[in-house]
């Protein structure tokens, strides 16, 4: 286990954390309002096949059904961008300020995938 990334984001109150690890043919995406990531909803996603065909990535709901949709969109960005199958992790327990966190939360994925990309690259 390699960590790749690890970032915080503070909206109003709250603190996002996520964390960025490589396996040997993956990743695992931690994203969480607690400094101790929670099991919250667990969803794996398959990235697309090639990139001839322009199909999309797959994700399938592990664990949990709370913030499903936000669940599969980040996951789906993530393996779609790493090439390689990711399990995310979220757990949100402000279940309220779900709305407001969306931006903020794929923003800060963006900022890492694109660091990691460059890293990569050098």
């Amino acid at each position: 286990m390699n960590i790749i990334a690890e970032k915080n984001v503070q909206i109003d109150n709250i603190t996002i954390y996520l964390t960025l690890v490589k396996l040997y043919r993956g990743y695992v995406l931690f994203i969480s309002d607690q400094v101790n990531f929670g099991l919250g909803s667990i969803t794996l996603s398959s990235p697309p096949l090639n990139d001839v065909l322009k199909s999309t990535s797959v994700s399938y709901q592990l664990f949990g059904m709370e913030h499903s949709l936000l669940s599969k969109m980040i996951v789906e960005k993530a393996a779609s961008n790493l090439k390689e199958p990711v399990i995310l992790l979220f757990f949100l327990k402000e279940k309220e300020k779900e709305k407001e966190l969306i931006k903020p939360i794929i923003t800060l994925l963006n900022q890492i995938l694109e660091e990691y990309k460059r890293k990569k690259k050098n």
